[in-house]
């Protein structure tokens, strides 16, 4: 079955259609996404840099510049304007070519691709298939995000422009993954010689997307300026370049939005939301998120290793309470595993009502009537704000949660080494579901993976594997049902909320494409 120029998510493979478009992305001067005009007060944003270059602030630095060894949202935004992928997901929340000019199934677990002609990376350099044969081989073996690659046995090269994946199995998954920022497609030689001269990608990162980098200040900010000899016309940089700055203090951003200090916000603090509402000179975006927010809870350690701990914690936790103190009620509480709008998302998770009594009764039988004293890990100010009432509850049934807030590479780093007793996070589901199931509850993902529980259930694995792989539809459906039903009565976390997702601008900035997986595009930022 030939795959030219795009292909629906819901039919990714022919006889496997059980995937569905969800809240894709839109420019932010779309009449689709949310905005407030009316009633607003005067405000000091600046009208716009003279200079040509983007300024956009996100709550928390980078963690690596090189695609293989991250999975944060922060890092993927910087990456994905420096690379290129041999496909990716538009605004349609259909997967269409980027560096692949076509496709097409030769059976269940073969596929021929063939690249677009005369794409080169930044450097000059032609891109080949090598270079893809390259990355992928490089993708399967990262301990981050390694799982994309998990169905992909081996790359053929045919010749500089065609190549065939060959999986290990039949795989629902295939092109979703490509598609992710751990799919970028990096230049072999280029690789090669910074490594043998004892240097790393992170630090000098070289793609053949529409930007190419130019500094990394650690804890401060990203820059990158427009690839002159980016390949595609209709998608190549309408500014000059981009900085990304980092600050993780919610009003300080607002504070540098209205003073023209940037002029977009990536992550906007719910409680300064109708501030922004209000400000005539600057525009709220609203979209569906894909993003949840929960407390992870290490089952490898005590308390945490007993079941019925962890029931009782899901007990004692007021989410309601959490939603209003975190972000200010801008969002819905949830009881499962990925956000209701997410796609994969079922509704077969046990609801666990705020009962304390009943908290203390599992805390009893387990052994912790008198309760416990644990430590919980957390990386931005959003999360300290859940923790904070989190810790309130927990304290009403005899626990004593101590709360130890840090830089996100730090937390990244204790977690994925599994130092913590518990950890608040959060997780955006992206177009493909085993995207989310597996890293977050696979056994072999337990840790730097994605799996911060360090959940280990063989029946889950079984299901997580049978759903990226089976052809059949209902079936694929009920494993969903089931891993969701599984998990929750393990209760390896507590679900807490999914926030309403929110970018800010000046309202004289156009051409921000919108992401509800939060990766948003900043290529087409310009004002008028």
């Amino acid at each position: 079955m030939k795959k030219t120029g795009k292909i629906l998510l819901g039919c990714l493979l022919a006889a496997s259609v059980f995937m569905t478009a969800c809240g894709g992305s839109k420019s932010s001067s779309s009449a689709d996404n949310t905005q407030t005009e009316a009633g607003k007060t005067e405000g000091s944003a600046a009208a716009g840099s003279s200079d040509g270059i983007i300024r956009a602030a996100m709550k928390a630095d980078i963690t690596s510049l090189d695609p293989h060894d991250h999975n944060d949202v922060q890092s993927s935004y910087v990456t994905r304007h420096i690379y290129s992928n041999l496909v990716r997901v538009n605004e349609n929340n259909e997967v269409v070519g980027d560096l692949a000019e076509s496709w097409d199934y030769a059976d269940d677990t073969t596929v021929n691709f063939k690249l677009k002609e005369g794409v080169t990376f930044s450097d000059g350099t032609p891109l080949t298939a090598e270079d893809v044969k390259f990355s992928l081989e490089r993708l399967k073996a990262s301990a981050k995000v390694g799982h994309l690659a998990a169905m992909i046995d081996s790359v053929e090269v045919v010749d500089d422009l065609n190549f065939i994946i060959h999986m290990n199995q039949p795989s629902n998954a295939l092109l979703t993954s490509l598609a992710h920022s751990g799919g970028a497609i990096m230049c072999k030689s280029y690789v090669e010689k910074l490594e043998s001269e004892g240097k790393k990608v992170a630090d000098a990162p070289m793609g053949s997307g529409p930007y190419t980098f130019v500094s990394w200040m650690p804890g401060s900010s990203v820059e990158l300026k427009k690839n002159p000899n980016y390949f595609d016309e209709e998608r190549a940089a309408k500014n000059e370049g981009i900085i990304l700055k980092a600050i993780s203090e919610e009003t300080s951003r607002t504070i540098a939005l209205e003073n023209g200090e940037v002029d977009l916000l990536l992550d906007v603090g719910s409680n300064d939301a109708q501030k922004i509402r209000d400000n005539e000179n600057l525009a709220l975006d609203e979209y569906e998120s894909s993003q949840i927010e929960m407390m992870n809870l290490n089952t490898s350690k005590a308390p945490f290793d007993n079941v019925l701990v962890r029931q009782a914690m899901n007990y004692a936790i007021n989410k309601e309470d959490v939603l209003i103190v975190a972000i200010n009620g801008e969002g819905t509480t949830v009881d499962g595993y990925l956000a209701p709008g997410a796609i994969g998302y079922k509704d077969t998770a046990v609801k666990y009502e705020y009962n304390p009594e009943k908290a203390k009764e599992l805390l009893a039988e387990a052994g912790y009537a008198d309760g416990f004293t644990f430590t919980a890990y957390l990386s931005n100010d959003t999360r300290a704000r859940s923790a904070t009432a989190v810790q309130a509850n927990l304290q009403q049934i005899g626990i004593t949660m101590n709360i130890e807030q840090m830089e996100a590479s730090t937390f990244f780093e204790k977690t994925g080494n599994g130092e913590h007793d518990a950890c608040f996070s959060g997780w955006v589901a992206n177009a493909e579901p085993d995207n989310t199931y597996r890293p977050l509850f696979m056994s072999t993902n337990a840790g730097a993976g994605g799996n911060r529980a360090f959940y280990k259930n063989p029946d889950v694995d079984a299901l997580i594997d049978d759903a990226a792989t089976n052809r059949d539809e209902a079936k694929v459906d009920e494993d969903y049902k089931e891993i969701t039903k599984t998990i929750s009565e393990d209760a390896i976390w507590v679900p807490l909320y999914s926030q309403t997702g929110f970018i800010a601008r000046n309202k004289d900035l156009q051409g921000v494409e919108i992401s509800s997986f939060s990766m948003h595009v900043l290529s087409g930022a310009h004002y008028e």
